[in-house]
């Protein structure tokens, strides 16, 4: 598990540290590589869509999942979303629909799927999400539900289904770090491969241009991003907390809200909150004036039920008009691609 995103992924210049771990990252792409041949992915009737990145996570890629899918449904569309469940170790699918809201009659249902999944069944009342690392099993089972599209959440790098339209999300202050392969830095595939996707989507702060190395022949739109706390947190201190790809991103989205950060907190990527963990972050806060404890959604649900009363989650949102023209511009693959197969 990654403990931290290591600042030396981030500069330009690849450093001496990257430098050293680069026949790591050779090994890295060999796996990459053989993995992609072995597989002959399944082609499906309905439209199938990926939203992953090229880095190593913390590009807003889950609310983009979310956002997208909501319009989606609103358009008419009968989609579902299909996620591996990081970490749940869970092969065999399980479908969730407003499941979150059913917490306490199936109180071992939801353990252990994943903050992802949680993430998205409890902002998608209205869309099946599948949950398990066998996403052929998955896609088979939503299609015989009567889903026409699906929604791959952390796709781009999963070969067992065909897809229609790959679209590869990324921060649009870091981009693609120092260019070079995990765990000399952020790539999880080499940069030459940058431009295999159909569309690329440019999250955080605002862009006016594409990174170099994507074609100029390929749409790109950004999304900005922002947070959204609750009025009653902005004049207390804060003691913000988290586990994601870009941590220090989402400390400096709480100061540009206008919050007041006491201390900070760093764990590793999707880590799973024990009791120990939250009686040290309560500690803490107390020794810092009784400050409230602040997190991401994605971590909130990663923290043990009973403790979830004392931390508030703040949530990303993504700017709507944004969100509606990659909506439109999914949509106009998906035409394109259909048209060039009945054409």
């Amino acid at each position: 598990m990654l403990l931290a995103t290591p600042p030396f992924w981030y500069r330009r210049r690849p450093s001496l540290r990257a430098q050293l771990l680069r026949p790591l990252a050779l090994l890295y792409a060999l796996g990459v590589g053989l993995h992609r041949g072995w597989v002959r992915p399944l082609r499906l009737p309905v439209a199938v869509v990926s939203i992953g990145n090229i880095t190593v996570g913390g590009t807003g890629k889950t609310p983009l999942v979310i956002g997208l899918a909501r319009i989606l449904r609103e358009r008419g569309v009968r989609l579902a979303v299909l996620t591996r469940g990081y970490g749940s170790g869970r092969r065999s699918p399980i479908r969730l629909l407003g499941a979150l809201g059913q917490e306490p009659r199936l109180p071992g249902l939801l353990t252990g799927l994943g903050d992802e999944a949680l993430e998205l069944a409890g902002s998608l009342a209205d869309v099946p999400v599948w949950v398990g690392s066998d996403r052929r099993a998955a896609a088979r089972q939503a299609v015989a539900e009567g889903a026409e599209l699906l929604l791959l959440d952390d796709g781009l790098q999963h070969w067992p289904l065909a897809r229609d339209c790959d679209v590869t999300v990324l921060d649009a202050r870091h981009g693609l770090g120092n260019g070079l392969l995990f765990p000399a830095g952020p790539l999880r595939e080499p940069a030459s491969h940058f431009g295999r996707a159909d569309l690329l989507v440019l999250t955080g702060s605002a862009a006016d241009a594409a990174p170099e190395g994507w074609p100029a022949d390929k749409p790109w739109l950004a999304v900005p991003t922002s947070v959204h706390p609750a009025p009653s947190l902005r004049h207390r201190p804060l003691l913000a907390f988290c586990g994601i790809g870009l941590p220090r991103k989402f400390f400096a989205a709480l100061r540009h809200a206008g919050l007041h950060l006491v201390a900070t907190e760093v764990f590793p990527d999707h880590h799973p909150y024990a009791q120990a963990d939250m009686d040290r972050l309560a500690a803490l806060a107390q020794a810092r004036g009784g400050a409230t404890l602040v997190t991401t959604v994605k971590d909130w649900h990663r923290i043990p039920a009973s403790q979830r009363a004392g931390v508030a989650a703040v949530p990303l949102l993504l700017d709507p008009e944004a969100l509606t023209s990659l909506a439109d511009a999914v949509q106009s693959l998906l035409r394109q691609r259909d048209a060039g197969r009945h054409g």
